[in-house]
């Protein structure tokens, strides 16, 4: 029985025999006990929250301003050296656009604005509360004198 053992070994070796009766397998079977599945997060999509400082110059600037905003970076915009009415066009163009991107806009300082997309929140003090201390005038610090 020596002989036949060893020859169906080799058999097995080479792939011929696939039966080798005298090896046993186990089986077993490896489960989590909670029945829960791990959470597997990548943490190269993990999001980096940014603010950018902007100081338009132009009305032509609001575009860069609006991409900013649709990359979810809330943007800080400086509108003091701007002229009343682009300062005016570039609040109604970026209103908009985060009002289209479910965001917000607050007013920080004087004529300084900060245009925030949805996944960012801010809280305070926010446009209609100024016009109301300013008598309607959105932009006081550039009132003709």
């Amino acid at each position: 029985m020596g002989n036949k053992s060893f020859f169906k070994k080799i058999l097995y070796f080479l792939g011929i025999d696939d039966d080798l009766s005298e090896e046993k397998v186990e089986e077993f079977n490896v489960s989590n006990s909670k029945g829960e599945k791990g959470r597997i997060i990548n943490i190269h999509q993990i999001p980096k929250n940014k603010m950018m400082v902007f100081k338009p110059m132009s009305f032509e600037d609001v575009e860069e301003i609006a991409d900013e905003l649709k990359s979810k970076r809330a943007a800080i915009v400086n509108l003091e050296s701007i002229d009343k009415e682009n300062a005016k066009r570039i609040i109604d163009f970026l209103s908009g656009s985060v009002y289209a991107l479910d965001g917000s806009v607050k007013k920080v300082g004087s004529g300084t604005f900060v245009f925030t997309p949805s996944n960012i929140d801010i809280s305070g003090m926010d446009i209609e509360n100024t016009m109301k201390e300013n008598e309607g005038e959105l932009l006081p610090f550039n009132k003709k004198k």
